[in-house]
């Protein structure tokens, strides 16, 4: 079994220097979140605390599907018998670059490959000091990605009908933020005039404009990585398994199978700006589970036609209760391949997970698309969880009147919509 203290690792603050030459929209924020240098790969620029680390907890992405994605959130806390990171410590090694806005990079070599991997990278928003009787002290850090920042900063500017890729490059550079990693997009989005809107919100507004495919979130390099509703479709990592998790693969701790109604969608009700809400339902389901709702308001589709598809779209998936892997938890330390599992993967990631209940179950054996990672890391521990959205929906293909020129979008005649 692997130990935590054979792997190479960093668990670094950038005490020194700037936070990342911020603009002075950033720099005015409550937080003092900051965009970050081009030269912030350089782990020489990190101070790493590793030998002062007690826990470190990593939470990404959503925990349920046509959930929004949060803001990524890294959790240290550190031994703080000498003082050394209390802000009011003027003798601190760190005195007096412990105050938020500093960058925080956890990062882990995989010991089979040699590959460096990212498990957060984000800015600093709390250093909070705990004392308890007679002499313990520990320091809470907090940290957050990059969809923190910008659901605090609002953006004003006017985006011409494009790509949605290219509405939101537009977005983030007019809130002054340079990393990201966006697909071009499959949809040509109208027109929008942003007035003093929240960045995150209008980035959202166009992602949920493509479909309910397309996500956007914070990857583990803190790019603003926006994914196209086709890229299930034609990403490798999106439209092959990579990895097999039970029935003699790779091994895992804990999983959560439901069967309920939480994502049930029965009365599906879609809009554009300045369209009429497009509606679509499915009668047994009402009967059954009783109505279930799911709008969508004030979106940049070009006509009433694609907002009647997004409607069908969503109730043809969700109009019924499906069995749904929710969560499965593992520990990486058993085994060098469940390290490379815990540190290569990450959201919009296809695995294949495997289970045979006791008893006379039946056999659990399903595709499914990452939409959340979390680590819980202690001196000699590491679990990871991954959150799962049902890779059933890489079977639903919603055709955009305003598709852009070149991409599979495509009317099937004898459905319409799907």
């Amino acid at each position: 079994m692997t130990t935590l203290a054979g792997l190479t690792k960093l668990v670094g603050v950038r005490f020194s220097g700037s936070a990342g030459g911020p603009s002075a929209r950033f720099g005015n924020m409550a937080l003092g979140y900051a965009r970050l240098d081009n030269d912030s790969d350089n782990d020489a620029d990190y101070t790493d605390l590793e030998a002062y680390v007690m826990s470190i907890t990593i939470n990404r992405g959503r925990v349920r599907e046509l959930a929004e994605f949060s803001a990524g959130s890294c959790t240290v806390v550190l031994d703080n018998q000498d003082g050394r990171f209390d802000p009011n410590n003027s003798s601190s090694p760190y005195n007096p670059n412990i105050k938020p806005g500093k960058l925080l990079r956890i990062k882990i070599t995989d010991p089979t490959t040699s590959t460096n991997h990212y498990l957060f990278e984000g800015n600093i928003a709390q250093w909070d000091v705990t004392y308890s009787w007679p002499n313990m002290s520990y320091c809470t850090i907090r940290a957050y990605d990059a969809l923190k920042p910008l659901s605090q900063n609002s953006v004003s500017l006017t985006t011409s009908a494009a790509a949605t890729g290219t509405v939101i490059r537009e977005i983030l550079q007019d809130a002054d933020w340079t990393d990201y990693d966006l697909d071009t997009g499959d949809s040509t989005l109208a027109a929008r005039t942003f007035t003093n809107v929240n960045a995150l919100s209008a980035i959202q507004l166009a992602t949920n404009s493509e479909g309910i495919t397309a996500k956007v979130y914070a990857n583990k390099d803190n790019a603003v990585t926006f994914k196209s509703r086709q890229a299930i479709y034609t990403d490798s990592n999106s439209n092959t398994s990579q990895a097999t998790f039970g029935s003699g693969n790779l091994s895992f701790e804990k999983i959560d199978i439901d069967f309920d109604d939480e994502l049930v969608k029965n009365k599906i009700s879609i809009n554009r700006t300045g369209g009429t809400a497009q509606t679509a339902t499915d009668s047994d389901s009402i009967l059954n589970y009783n109505e279930k709702s799911y709008v969508k308001s004030d979106l940049m589709i070009t006509s009433n036609a694609e907002s009647l598809n997004y409607a069908q779209s969503v109730l043809s998936e969700f109009k019924d209760p499906a069995v749904r892997c929710k969560t499965m938890t593992f520990s990486p330390l058993k085994h060098t391949d469940m390290i490379t599992q815990s540190l290569a993967r990450d959201i919009t990631d296809r695995i294949t997970v495997n289970f045979d209940p006791p008893g006379s179950g039946t056999t659990f054996s399903k595709q499914l698309i990452i939409g959340g990672i979390s680590h819980h890391i202690q001196p000699e521990s590491w679990q990871t969880t991954f959150m799962f959205s049902s890779s059933d929906a890489s079977n639903l293909t919603w055709f955009q009147l305003g598709a852009v020129a070149g991409t599979n979008d495509q009317l099937d005649t004898g459905t319409f919509g799907y």
